[in-house]
This record gives structure tokens, sequence and C-alpha cells, in this order.
């Protein structure tokens, strides 16, 4: 009963995510197509204003390798200046590269205590790069879509899709939800503390700073981390029920929206519901099986099991169903934030939780998981036209050999930046005894350090000493690769579609919009995660399944 009450409370937040991504998926068109929206005459000139302190750079269509260069560039100098700071505000340079890689990228994998950070810090760089990081993934997608259409090689400007995302989408979302967290206890301070006494009678001083400005855009822009150590399970951070429902809404909300968004521009919303609709038909049998796995824990006697699930390392607020719900919609989003302990989590748990960074896409990161669904979708397209005998081509562009060439490099680079590392580490932990666990739970340990590297997502697993210069230099090399390889190859694959002139349908030409095609891409995306890491999960969570039968 306690895990069916689980499940229903998860799906009704699927089904206010959903039915709010429509409208919202609308506006996300209207704003980066320059159409008329309702925040118009606010906004206007917010974004005039940018455009002057801009020089008008931001003013023309670029194609796609202007379009990298310039995504580059701006993410390099905001890397630069916030290693800068970091070294200045007392981080050692190895934690400064790793903490500038990590938030630069979307990724905000935390190798330090978050309260022990200082408000400046956290307001000047964290916060910060949570939104540009976040325009960036946005602004990739569109740049993605219009390669799709356009036919003169354009694929819009970096720089006024940075703008569009921060003023029109980002900023505006982010008040809001700051606000609403604010008024429901989440402090917002420039400083200070606050002393608790605790239920023993120790006083515990806690810090206080900008937290509820952190942790809307930390949501919205599916960012992760956390101003304090314990992320979304400290008070604070995530206070009440009401709290922790509005984290999951506004986490899932974007990414579910874009799909339809992609339909609206490309003049098929059928074809964008079917893109919702397969991201959702992964991620909520995943999202229950991790439920169902919390469920009891086979270690110990069914005497001691309890109806509400396997509470350990679960805040006594939220339920074992409602942490692990927050755990699969934040490793599904690639947004690395938790409200529990991972290690305490059950082996169905974890491979749930890894297989939502395998895929990256259901429905994946802000706007990076677009890309990586339609480089899914591109390569289902050429799949099924080789295995039908149909022309390989999407939305009236051929899909040829140049474009699955950076498709292929895009797919095999993830699991090499996993699993490359993972086995170097697995090799010489032994020796230095990096992971608190033994067996398959530290191998899993390893190995979740480089995929939520790489995916972006930022989450771990506690019991790895990943504190050290080994882990600080060698997870921000992963999270930088992960984080622009595919971008930069997806932005070329839009590059080389847009300077293709669109043909008309035929009866040779392919579906992709209806039911048999979407199966068929549900299945392309889980054939490709099980061939690519399947074995290494044999080794980890797997491993741990198979031992309790």
């Amino acid at each position: 009963m306690e895990f069916l009450f689980g499940a229903l409370q998860a799906m009704a937040i699927v089904a206010l995510s959903v039915a709010c991504a429509v409208p919202m998926g609308g506006y996300l068109a209207s704003a980066f197509s320059g159409k008329p929206t309702c925040l118009d005459m606010a906004l206007d000139p917010v974004e005039r204003a940018i455009s002057w302190a801009l020089g008008g750079i931001d003013g023309y269509d670029m194609d796609w390798k202007e379009y990298a260069i310039s995504m580059i560039l701006t993410n390099a100098i905001l890397w630069a200046f916030s290693f800068a700071v970091l070294c200045a505000l007392g981080m050692t340079p190895d934690l400064a590269f790793h903490t500038a890689s990590s938030f630069t990228t979307n990724t905000d994998q935390q190798h330090y205590a978050g309260d022990t950070f200082s408000p400046l810090g956290q307001a000047l760089v964290i916060t910060a790069l949570m939104f540009f990081s976040a325009a960036t993934g946005l602004a990739s997608a569109f740049a993605v879509i219009r390669g799709l259409k356009a036919a003169d090689g354009k694929v819009g400007n970096f720089f006024k899709d940075a703008e569009r995302g921060l003023v029109r989408v980002l900023l505006p979302l982010s008040v809001i939800f700051a606000l609403i967290l604010a008024a429901c206890g989440v402090p917002q301070s420039f400083g200070g503390t606050l002393e608790v006494k605790a239920v023993t009678g120790a006083v515990q001083s806690i810090p206080l700073g900008p937290v509820a400005s952190l942790e809307a855009i930390k949501m919205i822009g599916t960012n992760g981390g956390g101003y304090y150590g314990a992320n979304s399970a400290h008070p604070y951070e995530n206070p009440s029920p009401l709290t922790n429902v509005l984290e999951l809404f506004f986490t899932l909300l974007i990414p579910l929206a874009l799909p339809y968004t992609f339909g609206i521009m490309i003049g098929n919303r059928r074809q964008g519901l079917l893109l919702m609709a397969v991201m959702l038909a992964i991620f909520v049998p995943m999202s229950l099986i991790m439920m169902y796995g919390e469920s009891s824990n086979p270690y110990l006697p069914a005497a001691v099991q309890q109806a509400s699930g396997y509470l350990e390392g679960k805040e006594a607020r939220f339920s074992a169903y409602e942490s692990a719900f927050y755990l699969a919609t934040c490793t599904y989003v690639q947004c690395g934030a938790a409200s529990c302990s991972i290690t305490s989590m059950m082996p169905w748990a974890v491979v749930g939780a890894m297989f939502g960074m395998m895929a990256q896409c259901v429905p994946g990161g802000i706007g990076a998981g677009l890309d990586i669904m339609l480089i899914y979708v591109l390569l289902s397209v050429f799949i099924a036209g080789l295995m039908v005998g149909r022309t390989p081509e999407f939305l009236g562009k051929k899909v040829e050999p140049a474009e699955m060439k950076l498709i292929a490099l895009i797919i095999i680079v993830h699991p090499i930046l996993v699993l490359t590392p993972t086995a170097l580490t697995a090799l010489i932990g032994t020796a230095h005894n990096i992971t608190l666990n033994p067996g398959a739970r530290g191998f899993a340990e390893i190995m979740y350090e480089f995929l939520s590297a790489s995916a972006n997502n930022g989450s771990g697993m506690a019991g790895l000493k990943n504190t050290t210069l080994y882990f600080n230099v060698l997870s921000g090399l992963v999270m930088l690769m992960g984080r622009y390889v595919p971008l930069v190859a997806a932005l070329a694959v839009a590059g080389s579609l847009a300077r293709k002139k669109p043909i008309g349908a035929t009866l040779g030409t392919l579906p992709t919009d209806n039911l048999t095609f979407a199966a068929f891409l549900v299945g392309i995306i889980i054939m490709v995660g099980a061939i690519t890491f399947l074995p290494e999960l044999s080794l980890g969570p797997l491993a741990e399944i198979f031992a309790l039968r």
C-alpha cells in the first residue's frame, strides 16, 4: 500500500509536469523564434540593453562553426574567470580546476562540502555558472533544431540564443521559484549563521546565505549540487513535502517541454509529442522499478522490514519511495541533486540511476538532452532505412555517411569517457584503498563517479575517496570532454543538414511520427545502452542483484 501511494504521487508529479510542459513548449518556441510573448513588455528593454552591451554581435545568423566557436570561447572565458576567483577564495588549484569545470559544464559535481564555501563564492561563481551553463545547453538545442529545418547552412546566433535563454526563461522562472522557496523557509541572505539546539542538547551553527536563489536555478537549470553538504536532504534546501514536489516539477518542466517546442518549430507537433512520449516510456517504468527496489532490504530478516520502505540513508521527512523517485528524476534529467544517500540505495535503484545517465536523453539535461535524443532519432532513421530498404532521411534531409560519422562519435565518446577511467581507477584503486566499500558496491562507486561526470549529472555515491588530486583532475577532464565533444559534434550534424535542400516525401520515406517508429526508437536507446555498459554493470549493481538470489 505504501509503495502504491508513493507511485501514485510520483505519477501525479509527472502528469502535472507534462500538462505544464505543453504551454511551456509553446512559450519556448515563440521566445526563441522572435515571436511575441506575454513577457515582451517587461523583457524587451533588458534584451536591448544586453544587445547594446554586446556591440551588436548577436545581430546576425551564424553557421555551425561560428556558433560552436562562440560557445566554446564564451564558456572558456567563464571557466577562466571562475578558476581565478575560486583560487583567490582559497581553493587548491586542483579542486578549483574540478569545481570550475563542473559548474561551467552544467555538471555541478562537488568534491567539497557546499556549506564550507563562502556566500560570495556561492553567488559570484556557483550560482552564476548555473545560469550560464543552462543557457548554453538551451542555446545548443535551438541551434540543432534550426539546422534540421534550414537550407542556407545557418543555425542561429549563440549570443542571441544564450541571451534569450537567460532573460526570457531562466531568470523569470528562477525568480518565481526562489520567492516560493523563501516563503517556504529556505534562507536567502548575504551570510550569517543560525544557532540550532539539537535533541542531544548540543548547539549546531548552520551557515546561511543565498540558498533559495541557488536552489531555484539548481533545479530549473538541471544543474544539481547543493548549498549544503546534505544537498536536497537538508531542511534548508528542501524543507517540506511541498518544496519536494515543486523541485521535482521544475526539474522536469523544461526538459519535457523541449520536445514539444521542437514539434512546433518543425511544423509537426505530433513529432514533438512522440519524442516526449518516448522519453516518458523509458523514464516512468524505470522510476517505478527504482521505487519498488527500495520497498525492502533483502539483506535484513523479514521481521524488521517496514511498509514505508528501506529508510537507511533517507531523509525521515520523506519516504523511501519519494527519495527513490527524487533520485530517478535527477539522474534521468541529468540534475545531480539528491534527497538521500545514493550509496544507501538498493541495487535496483543504483542500476536505474546509472541507466538514466547512460541514456542522457530520457529526458536528459536542459537542451543537451534534446540534442542527444535527436541524435538517436537520426541513428534510428539510418538503421531502419537500411533494414527496410528505404531512404534514410529525417524532415526531408537525407542522413548520409558524413552525418553518421559524427553521430557515431557522439554515441561512442560517452562510454569511452566512462569506461576508460573506471578501468584505470579499478586497477590502481586496491593498492590505494580509494573505496570504503569492497566488491561490487565499491566498483559501482568508481563507475558512478565517471558516469556522473561524463553525463554532466554531478550526483555521486558516498564511499569513494574522491577529494584528491587524481579525481579532481581526471573527473574534471571527463566533464569537459563529456560536455563539449557531444555539443560541438551535434552542432556539426546540424550544420551539415542545414546545407541540404529538403526534398519532398515519397513512398520510400520512412514516417517518424507514428507509434511504430517510437517503439523502434525506444529499442535503439535501450540497445545502445546495453551494448556499451551491460558488461560493466554486471561487475557492479547487477552483481549485487544476482548475489541476492
